[in-house]
């Protein structure tokens, strides 16, 4: 869930480095990630200038934000001091670097929302595709049982009629003078071939026919439940939207800061 945006809260005070006390400002950064802080402040203290930032030993102290303080030395133990217009320059630097480093962490948090919300959506959109697939597949199978159903019938009402010819050939084959036997035993070797085709038509409608049920049978029993991932996972992406919504207002509230 997105958590609603932080203060950046500012605060005047001193810090004691060595023997000196500097008089500076402590930032309040919401959220932010300590290392990233450090390094990003390096090189925005470092811009514009030849020179390094020296890291030294230092504190950081971590409850959900990260703690900065800046401090600006014009010589040896001459600080800014606060009502000066330096400080005011130093605290408005501050205030800028702080509200680019929160709208930074929150930027990354509105990216890794969005991500999830658009696997949500592809997932979903895969889940429509095949119920689609699943509803084509029994349209299919119903025109295939449709078709052999009547291939079938046809076969057998030609297997019949080729029995009949069949059955009457071999009762004429005795009074089949020499002169006409080869042409006799021809149209019977034609009908013997065709009687076979016709016998092996039959069972191979009655298998597709077999394998058609059974695929709606499958089907119609994975629709119901593809229904409930496409509903469950709508409500998932309807919750995520907010999440993502949130998170670009909160966003919008710190830019606006």
């Amino acid at each position: 869930m997105a958590t609603a945006q932080q203060t950046i809260e500012f605060t005047e005070g001193e810090l004691e480095f060595g023997n000196s006390k500097c008089p500076g400002i402590w930032v309040k950064i919401p959220e932010a990630d300590a290392i990233k802080v450090k390094k990003d402040w390096k090189k925005t203290i470092e811009k514009g200038t030849k020179s390094k930032a020296i890291e030294t030993g230092d504190e950081i102290t971590i409850f959900g934000t990260v703690m900065l303080f800046a401090s600006v030395e014009f010589s040896r133990d001459q600080f800014a001091v606060p009502e000066t217009r330096e400080f005011e320059n130093l605290k408005q630097g501050l205030k800028q670097f702080a509200k680019d480093q929160y709208i930074g962490i929150v930027k990354d948090q509105l990216s890794a929302e969005e991500k999830t919300l658009k696997a949500m959506e592809k997932e979903i959109a895969s889940l429509r595709k095949d119920q689609e697939k699943l509803e084509k597949g029994i349209e299919s199978a119903n025109t295939t049982i449709s078709q052999e159903t009547y291939k079938m019938a046809t076969s057998e009402t030609k297997l019949g009629e080729t029995n009949s010819s069949l059955e009457k050939q071999n009762n004429a084959s005795e009074s089949v003078d020499d002169a006409n036997k080869k042409a006799f035993a021809k149209e019977v070797k034609s009908l013997e071939n065709k009687k076979k085709s016709l016998e092996k038509d039959i069972p191979a409608s009655e298998a597709k026919i077999i394998k058609s049920k059974t695929l709606i049978e499958e089907n119609t029993a994975a629709i119901p439940l593809n229904r409930t991932k496409q509903d469950e996972l709508g409500f998932q992406i309807n919750e995520q939207k907010m999440v993502v919504a949130k998170f670009a207002q909160k966003l919008a509230n710190i830019e606006a800061y």
